[in-house]
């Protein structure tokens, strides 16, 4: 028990740390506004989930090494995403950036997932078919009504999308996962539903670019944090009760 919870001390910490902050920007009316005051913090909130991750990897070792990468990745794409000036004046569209960086945390996503357990050992049936199939057939619908937008440049667009579908396809394995083995597994589905929700919310508001409420990177943000706890959580419990 108290391993469990010296492990998600640092997760809580970092959580909780951001409704506090979330509760002292409340006054601010607009997204751009908030944007521009809280860049440094949440790239300091990216980093602490990259400290816990490199924790994650002292402890377990080399199996651990994906999932550093990934956070190491998603670490480049907040800071596309935040859009500092610097970015600004170098890549006319950081969006670009980030899309790329989150589309490579997601490949070594699904490497540490595979080294955990082979892919044939959850396609056994028609039901893991159907909810791939699915995880990747509605979210392209949603894309299709809620995101696109021809105003965008069309690099943005085709890259959400792909990336979406790189998304929904790791998220379908968490699910597929924990319905085939249960225990530990929970983490991952649950750490992939929360990505999704991330992605999507970001998705209807910055990536769209016309629709910019005043928590267009709040709720984004803490459903982002949430999700790279459980997933490094999820990770490191199943990489540690194999070895063991």
């Amino acid at each position: 028990m108290i391993y469990y919870a010296v492990l998600i001390s640092i997760p809580f910490a970092v959580v909780s740390a951001f409704l506090i902050h979330w509760f002292t920007i409340r006054s601010i009316s607009t997204s751009w506004e908030r944007l521009e005051r809280i860049r440094g913090v949440y790239l300091g909130f990216s980093f602490q989930i990259l400290i816990f991750a490199g924790l994650l990897y002292f402890l377990g070792g080399s199996v651990f090494l994906a999932p550093l990468f990934a956070i190491v990745f998603s670490l480049l794409g907040d800071w596309f995403n935040l859009q500092f000036p610097v970015a600004l004046k170098n890549n006319g569209e950081p969006l670009v950036g980030g899309i790329i960086s989150f589309a490579m945390a997601q490949l070594f996503y699904i490497t540490a997932f595979l080294q955990l357990t082979p892919i044939s050992s959850l396609y056994t049936s028609l039901l893991p078919y159907f909810i791939t199939i699915v995880l990747l057939l509605v979210p392209a619908v949603i894309f299709y009504f809620r995101v696109y937008n021809s105003q965008r440049p069309k690099s943005v667009m085709a890259l959400a999308f792909s990336y979406g579908l790189v998304l929904c396809f790791f998220v379908s394995l968490t699910i597929n996962a924990y319905l085939t083995f249960g225990g530990y597994w929970i983490y991952l589905m649950l750490g992939g539903f929360f990505f999704l929700l991330s992605d999507a919310v970001m998705g209807e508001t910055t990536i769209h670019g016309g629709r910019h409420p005043k928590w267009e990177f709040q709720v984004p943000w803490i459903t982002y944090l949430i999700a790279q706890s459980l997933l490094l959580i999820g990770l490191f419990l199943l990489s540690h009760s194999i070895k063991h």
